[in-house]
């Protein structure tokens, strides 16, 4: 079992997504763009009836988070300012998060996705800055923002997600320990598993566990071979920021038309 595990390290996610050029990694960017916007049709437009968009979807999150994690500044200003920024465009987006998905139900307290990662780094930001102190400071707030994080942004499944990929990037030695990496691809399979005790396995896995864990690691193993032209780019820097704004004003606007699909 050990031996397995260890063998694991050659394709640890952390060190693909590191060693990937700019252009390959805005291959994946562009990737996890497309699986949200499927991913939000689906549930906004469609009402969640194409499977193929549901488990496309998946992939989104796990995608973001791994390349959110890797771009972390090591310096404390850059980590201050990232957390910074991150805040900001959390709670500029949510009225749109809002406008987005009150059609379906939900409520204007469950918070959009950037809170995730602007709470994270506010935790590594305090946890460098004053240690224990901070650690528990940050945790407190992860405690609090769990809840209203759970209806449309996986909630503690989430949190403990980017921790781990925090963790991988961080700390050179988890990032190839087969045992740790185990664990991120369990907890990464997870995040999409409904909450059923009963009667589900088969869908589950179909359509929850295998496509939100192979599909991203799938993406990463095809891209990371892809010839890395120079150093181009196919975005602007900073520009999730606003193609997550921009997309859920569209859906917003359209999920509010009369007569919509």
């Amino acid at each position: 079992m050990n031996s397995s595990l260890t063998a694991m390290k050659a394709i640890s996610p952390f060190k693909v997504v590191k060693s990937l050029s700019p252009l390959q990694a805005d291959v994946i960017k562009t990737i996890a763009l497309a699986a949200m916007l499927a991913d939000h049709i689906n549930i906004i437009l469609l009402g969640g009836r194409s499977e193929f968009l549901y488990a496309f979807g998946h992939a989104a999150f796990p995608l973001f988070t791994l390349l959110w994690a890797i771009n972390l500044p090591s310096d404390l200003a850059g980590l201050r300012e990232r957390t910074r920024r991150l805040w900001v465009w959390a709670f500029a987006t949510q009225p749109l998060f809002w406008l987005a998905f009150m059609m379906n139900g939900q409520s204007w307290m469950a918070l959009n996705i950037l809170f995730t990662y602007a709470g994270c780094t506010q935790l590594l930001y305090w946890a460098k800055r004053w240690g224990i102190n901070g650690a528990m400071a940050g945790m407190s707030l992860l405690l609090i923002v769990a809840w209203p994080l759970t209806p449309a942004s996986y909630g503690v499944t989430g949190i403990l997600f980017c921790l781990m990929c925090l963790a991988g990037r961080y700390h050179a030695g988890l990032a190839e320990n087969g045992v740790y990496l185990f664990a991120v691809f369990i907890a990464m399979g997870w995040l999409n598993m409904p909450p059923v005790i009963s009667g589900w396995w088969a869908d589950a896995l179909t359509f929850d566990f295998i496509p939100t864990l192979a599909i991203p690691l799938l993406v990463i193993c095809v891209v990371s071979v892809l010839p890395a032209i120079s150093a181009r780019r196919i975005w602007p820097r900073r520009f999730f920021y606003h193609a997550y704004a921009a997309h859920l004003t569209l859906l917003g606007v359209l999920a509010v038309l009369p007569g919509k699909f």
